[in-house]
């Protein structure tokens, strides 16, 4: 089987994505998420601001409707801020084997919205897929999970279970989107305006009404660690989607880049000797087959 360029471009960005997700999980448990995010965003946006002006003419930029930049600001919204802020409260509510799970089938979010707002025809094998996938993040969240597990009171797993749903809808509403956001934009432009917007609505809303100054409280290394998962991951990573994404469709591209657990596990298996346990390798071959149903 020979892959498109937009295929390799979806796989590549779920390696990139996976291997950041390594490399942050340290951090994650000693920073604000939302911290991390304003960080990797900033500096991203930096780089494509900058690279901007030798990507196409600045004049270009006149011809774009309003409507696609409206669409644009409703999916970073949607997605990047509320979308991600949900899934957080998720994980504090009800713990990363719970809400990964639920989050995780927003590769069928897409599929829906793409039906619904895109008329995209419904194809079998895709929709195969994506339930594959969505099986496989279940099998690898469960494998992976603590043997013992702190529950939850009824109040909160509902409202944990509520927030990764809306998580999900949130993440599919986003991506799908982007594809008429990007009709008359560049990679590069778009990316250009997404992370600076995200980064600047964290800081105003998020950041600068916190009492506790997180962005001072930062060490030179954790700086250098965020700015540089922040120009793999939100630059490099969120080009490579949006490249796959305008060239195969959302349901498509987001199906694929879903194979990031997939390898997140062979990473942490290889560099930190996790053990994995036969739940998690029935939903890695859960995972690489719905990919594999997608191609």
């Amino acid at each position: 089987m020979i892959l498109s360029t937009a295929e390799l471009c979806a796989l590549g960005c779920a390696l990139i994505w996976a291997i950041n997700a390594l490399l942050l999980r340290t951090l994650a448990r000693q920073i604000a998420a939302t911290t991390i995010n304003a960080v990797r965003c900033g500096a991203a946006g930096i780089v494509f601001l900058l690279v901007m002006p030798f990507d196409a003419p600045l004049s270009s930029l006149a011809a774009v409707p309003w409507t696609e930049w409206g669409l644009l600001l409703i999916s970073l919204t949607a997605g990047l801020v509320i979308g991600d802020t949900l899934y957080l409260v998720a994980l504090r509510e009800i713990g990363v084997s719970r809400a990964m799970p639920v989050s995780g089938t927003f590769p069928l979010s897409t599929l829906l919205f793409e039906r619904l707002l895109l008329g995209t025809p419904l194809r079998p094998s895709l929709l195969a897929g994506s339930l594959l996938v969505g099986v496989g993040v279940i099998l690898l969240a469960w494998g992976r999970a603590p043997t013992t597990t702190v529950s939850a009171p009824p109040v909160r797993l509902r409202r944990g279970i509520l927030c990764a749903l809306a998580a999900s809808l949130l993440w599919g509403l986003a991506v799908t989107l982007l594809e008429p956001a990007l009709l008359h934009l560049t990679m590069v432009q778009a990316n250009a305006a997404r992370m600076p917007m995200v980064a600047l609505l964290l800081y105003l809303f998020v950041l600068r009404p916190s009492a506790q100054q997180p962005l001072k409280s930062l060490t030179r290394g954790t700086w250098l660690l965020l700015v540089g998962s922040g120009l793999s991951g939100m630059g490099l990573g969120a080009y490579l989607l949006l490249t796959a994404l305008s060239q195969i469709g959302p349901a498509k591209a987001v199906t694929l880049t879903s194979a990031s657990p997939v390898f997140g596990v062979i990473l942490a298996v290889l560099f930190l000797r996790e053990r994995v346990n036969a739940g998690a390798v029935a939903g890695a071959a859960c995972c690489l087959a719905g990919v594999y149903m997608v191609l």
